[in-house]
């Protein structure tokens, strides 16, 4: 009864005196195995789960490996003063047999490994603010990507900066909010490509300048011309087929009618 109660008491957060934690049973049973391969495992285990003093203290009062634990804490002592790993350690130091280059090998494996998922979630972060950078770079002046930044971080600007913001940015923000859907289904197609209509469309333009389209009607051909000043409708020009070069005249047996706007 009195085992379960403590259990549950360990499982809400509360540490009873004496109690012995997973870890702790852990290394008990370690070091009465008497096992170099598990031995080697035990200063990982104290890093790791960065044991209190008292509690490493209440192991060496459980143990009849006094002497093996003592043997094990001195070692730790060392790893972790070469290490820089600030931590405070019973004072439980045995002279003994083991390698300690041993120890200091299964260790640094040990420690390199639980920091390999901290190193990668640094490489996908730099990753991911490069490609943020690739991409405010395609829309936004530096300016703006600093301000940008500024705000993401939830930092100050100038009175001058807010105005700039205003002005330029906020509208460019407004557009690509509502243009999502549109690019969505854009970003999954490609545009539609013809080059002998568009050889028609220069060879025409070459002649009578600018257009937005053409119609091929019995003998003539209309053509919308584009004008120079943007307050001026276009004008309907009409051109006899005879009078135009064979070759667009072929063209124009693919495509008899075409708008370009």
């Amino acid at each position: 009864m009195g085992s379960a109660l403590e259990k549950k008491l360990a499982d809400a957060g509360y540490k009873m005196s004496g109690f012995e934690t997973k870890v702790e049973r852990l290394i008990l049973d370690i070091l009465d195995s008497e096992n170099i391969r598990y031995l080697k495992a035990i200063p990982f285990l104290i890093y790791s789960y960065n044991l209190h003093p008292d509690r490493l203290f209440l192991i060496s009062e459980k143990t009849k490996k006094k002497k093996l634990f003592a043997q094990i804490i001195g070692i730790t002592k060392r790893l972790f003063l070469e290490e820089g790993i600030s931590r405070e350690l019973p004072n439980l130091d045995e002279p003994g047999n083991f390698s300690y280059d041993e120890f200091k090998k299964e260790f640094e494996q040990q420690k390199v490994s639980s920091e390999k998922p901290n190193l990668l979630t640094e490489k996908l972060k730099i990753s991911a603010e490069l490609d943020l950078q690739m991409w405010l770079s395609q829309l936004f002046t530096k300016k703006e990507k600093w301000i940008i930044k500024r705000m993401m971080e939830e930092k100050p600007v100038s009175r001058t900066d807010y105005e700039y913001y205003s002005r330029k940015t906020r509208k460019k923000l407004n557009s690509i909010m509502n243009l999502q859907e549109i690019a969505a289904t854009l970003y999954h197609k490609s545009p539609v490509t013809d080059e002998d209509l568009f050889k028609l469309k220069k060879m025409l333009e070459e002649k009578y300048g600018p257009i937005k389209g053409f119609l091929l009607q019995s003998s003539y051909l209309l053509l919308t011309l584009l004008n120079d000043k943007t307050d001026k409708p276009s004008t309907i020009k009409a051109i006899e087929i005879k009078l135009l070069a064979p070759e667009i005249i072929f063209l124009l047996g693919k495509f008899r009618q075409h708008d370009f706007v």
